[in-house]
């Protein structure tokens, strides 16, 4: 009796030091949050290499098992993904760049006809009764100042955009030392980790590979599989520019649950200014694709690798926007993965200890 009340004691003072810890943090946010900002800003470019460099780990594993020196077997892979990459790339540029161009010298145009839709409805409901066009009168003043704000936001995240065009000319260049060095990475962390920790660090180490390396992996198959399907679905729909906006869903289809709202937004706006049926076809052909990803693609590439509850997906979710915008959400839900690993890991550990 007594045990099982101090245990209930622990477990209170337990929650009660979590929660005091969380509520501190939260009062220092003004403190730490600009740091943490930063900080993760810098250490992006070699979180990404560090991810092309694990996603292509496998393969050169595999050919030096064969004989191959792994200098040569980087060098190999290494050509073949980013000389790949480099060609997709030319060869899709210069469509991309034509729809991007297009795109961008038509929004002045859009922006007008919004403008004169707005000016259109303005007109209408002044014939309406007193207290239906005051309602309808601040709907539209509310819907003109988020339009506003969201062109002012894509015009100040233009640097941003120039900062990643910069990024990806050096993130070649990690990536390759990364692959190379990659053994000397893992003996570094195996001598800097105390002798005692080490049998654990390393079921640590393979808990998070396998299931990181299997979200990720399956996520981004699943990823490309909407990109092309979305290209296709609003090519047939007739929407404007089908490969700039088929890539915006691919890539949004990374973010669960958020994502395919945010990447129908601009598709269907853009749909719009053709005629109604063509948003129509849009939207039915966006959650067609969403479908098939949710019951075919998903389940049959990624199953149920993330293993996390969809509460913590969603909190996951909110705190990785919160830190770092898109490219937490982004970030968020694989982090949370190899977390939940590490303590599945640590309380089997600690259970294995309690029965010896």
């Amino acid at each position: 009796m007594i045990k099982s009340e101090r245990k209930w004691m622990y477990r209170v003072a337990l929650v009660l030091t979590v929660l005091v810890s969380l509520y501190v943090l939260y009062l220092l946010t003004p403190v730490w949050k600009p740091v943490l900002v930063s900080l993760f800003k810098i250490l992006i470019p070699f979180m990404i290499a560090g991810l092309f460099a694990y996603l292509l780990h496998p393969v050169i594993d595999y050919l030096e098992r064969q004989g191959s020196p792994r200098f040569l077997s980087v060098f190999i892979i290494y050509t073949i993904f980013f000389g790949g990459g480099a060609w997709l790339i030319v060869e899709m540029a210069p469509k991309i760049l034509e729809e991007t161009k297009e795109l961008l010298q038509t929004l002045p145009t859009w922006v007008r006809s919004f403008n004169d839709q707005l000016l259109t409805i303005h007109r209408q409901i002044d014939t309406l009764p007193p207290s239906i066009h005051n309602q309808i009168e601040s709907g539209v003043v509310r819907l003109e100042n988020e339009g506003s704000e969201m062109m002012n936001g894509v015009v100040d995240r233009l640097p941003l955009i120039l900062e990643g065009i910069a990024f990806l000319f050096l993130l070649p260049f990690v990536t390759f030392y990364f692959l190379k060095d990659l053994r000397a990475l893992e003996k570094a962390v195996v001598f800097i980790t105390p002798k005692r920790f080490r049998e654990t660090g390393e079921k640590v180490a393979k808990a998070a590979d396998h299931a990181f390396g299997s979200y990720i992996r399956g996520q981004l198959l699943v990823s490309i599989c909407v990109g092309v399907l979305s290209v296709i679905g609003l090519w047939i729909a007739g929407v404007p520019y089908p490969i700039v906006l088929g890539i915006i869903l691919g890539v949004m289809d990374l973010i669960p649950y958020f994502g395919p709202i945010l990447g129908a937004i601009p598709v269907l706006i853009i749909a719009l200014t053709v005629s109604w049926q063509t948003a129509l076809f849009a939207l039915v052909a966006i959650l067609i694709i969403q479908q098939v990803e949710g019951n075919v693609l998903s389940p049959m590439i990624v199953g149920k690798s993330a293993h996390l509850h969809p509460l913590i997906i969603l909190f996951a979710l909110l705190l990785g926007y919160e830190f770092a915008g898109v490219i937490g959400l982004l970030v968020a839900v694989p982090l949370f993965v190899i977390a939940s690993e590490i303590i599945k890991v640590f309380r089997h550990t600690k259970g294995s200890e309690q029965r010896v």
